[in-house]
């Protein structure tokens, strides 16, 4: 397990251009197989420990229904193959057999019926938010990045960060963009 640099960016912005005093930074793993980029929302898986892109995500286009093994989600490259999929409520919708783009088909039909705009999540313990990734990784191997603990971001820069990764984060929007938590 190794840092590996995944872009070089020239005057890269900081997260953190207010009070990067304040900013509390920790080392994380994220898992072979799953890439970030800088600035993302992350969650923890909780079996290992690793960490991978925040798995909470919207239904869009096609919903699930107990008719049919498909649905569409707004980000579908969130997910894997053998994700056990479950609704806001956490009952368990499906296993992802497939995903094409962000349609993703389950080994049988959905078990419970996601309307569109209702959320679903991979309940692998990844879908709640637990840090913001300062650098991004690939996916090639278990990688060491730095995870953002706490401090005041610029909100605009944060990928993910809707009101339950908010929540979840501890965290409150504050008045110029920032995002303190």
């Amino acid at each position: 397990m190794g840092t590996k640099i995944v872009g070089t960016y020239q005057n890269p912005r900081s997260l953190a251009e207010v009070r990067p005093d304040l900013l509390v930074e920790i080392n994380a793993t994220v898992k072979d197989g799953h890439s970030c980029l800088r600035g993302e929302v992350m969650g923890v898986i909780t079996s290992s420990g690793l960490s991978r892109r925040r798995t909470r995500s919207l239904v869009k286009t096609t919903a699930f229904a107990t008719t049919s093994p498909n649905g569409t989600v707004e980000d579908g490259t969130k997910y894997r193959v053998g994700d056990v999929l479950k609704n806001a409520a956490g009952t368990t919708v499906g296993t992802i057999q497939t995903i094409v783009g962000n349609n993703i088909t389950l080994a049988a039909n959905a078990a419970v019926a996601v309307a569109i705009d209702a959320a679903v999540y991979a309940s692998d313990g990844s879908e709640k938010a637990s840090w913001i990734a300062d650098d991004g990784s690939d996916g090639d191997g278990d990688t060491t990045v730095t995870a953002i603990v706490g401090g005041f971001l610029l909100e605009s820069l944060i990928i993910g960060l809707d009101a339950t990764a908010k929540t979840e984060l501890g965290g409150i929007s504050l008045p110029g963009g920032i995002f303190k938590y």
